[in-house]
């Protein structure tokens, strides 16, 4: 019997020391402006729109002059988002955009750099059986879901079927609508990418000479038959098709920088059988 394992991992801590530029958003693409790059920042923070959440953004977006009125005049509705009072429950009901007491409206809104990278390699082998597998985990670092933003515009996503909800909490098409944002990048959008994924299982199998004699006349000595399995499972609470985004390689995205789910296929499920023949 032989059983080995192989553990791996690594984290990644960086930051922009000198820029000889003003800093600016980068992107996977010319309309996707959401990365910025400027000194004392980490590679991959990403910046957009936010939307009032708590009694301290509300309190901020009415100094910066933005929104009128008290906070009175406003209510966090049953979504955690605070709207207008008077529309609240209403077919006029949508979030409301969070400003900066200065007026300003982008905010870092996420980070897709995780805390951990894991690696798990195990062969286990007894006899002529031998199995193997191959696990990987990322801890930390954010997704952000542009597969899910655009269908947000043509009223295709799940949010948008209320068939469960009391009546008096449905909302108005307009309201998810307004996440939609022009499809500029906003926090909405940003979900935690952490996952866990069976990566590659394997099985072999050396037959026994004795099976193997009676053929031997063919020329060979020794078979072995397996079968592989590869992306056979994840756990993940991110809600696209695949946490294992890797950027948008049909636009010449760099999957180091921009882990954006942009319209990729995700990794598919494949077995794959094979005899080996020993001549």
């Amino acid at each position: 019997m032989f059983w080995r394992v192989n553990l791996t991992a690594d984290r990644t801590r960086q930051k922009i020391t000198e820029l000889n530029v003003a800093p600016f958003l980068a992107g996977p693409d010319g309309n996707t402006q959401l990365f910025r790059v400027a000194p004392n920042e980490p590679f991959g923070v990403i910046y957009g729109y936010s939307w009032i959440r708590t009694a301290d953004e509300l309190a901020a977006s009415l100094a910066s002059g933005k929104l009128a009125g008290a906070a009175a005049d406003y209510k966090l509705n049953e979504e955690g988002f605070y709207v207008k009072a008077s529309d609240w429950r209403t077919i006029n009901e949508k979030p409301l955009r969070r400003y900066a007491e200065d007026g300003t409206a982008i905010f870092q809104i996420g980070d897709v750099n995780p805390d951990l990278n894991l690696a798990l390699n195990t062969t286990f082998q007894m006899g002529g059986l031998s199995i193997s597998a191959l696990i990987t985990s990322v801890q930390g670092g954010d997704i952000y879901n542009y597969t899910r933003q655009w269908p947000f515009n043509e009223q295709r996503d799940p949010l948008y079927d209320q068939r469960g909800k009391v009546e008096e909490e449905k909302k108005p098409v307009s309201y998810y609508q307004t996440f939609y944002n022009n499809f500029d990048a906003n926090d909405f959008f940003v979900e935690e990418g952490s996952y866990i994924r069976l990566r590659e299982l394997a099985v072999n199998y050396q037959l026994p000479k004795a099976l193997v004699k009676p053929v031997s006349f063919l020329g060979f000595e020794n078979a072995r038959l397996g079968i592989v399995g590869r992306n056979l499972w994840t756990s993940t609470n991110y809600s696209g098709y695949d946490p294992d985004v890797t950027g948008t390689s049909g636009l010449g995205g760099n999957p180091f920088v921009y882990r954006v789910d942009y319209f990729t296929y995700p990794q598919f499920r494949t077995f794959t059988f094979m005899l080996e023949l020993g001549f």
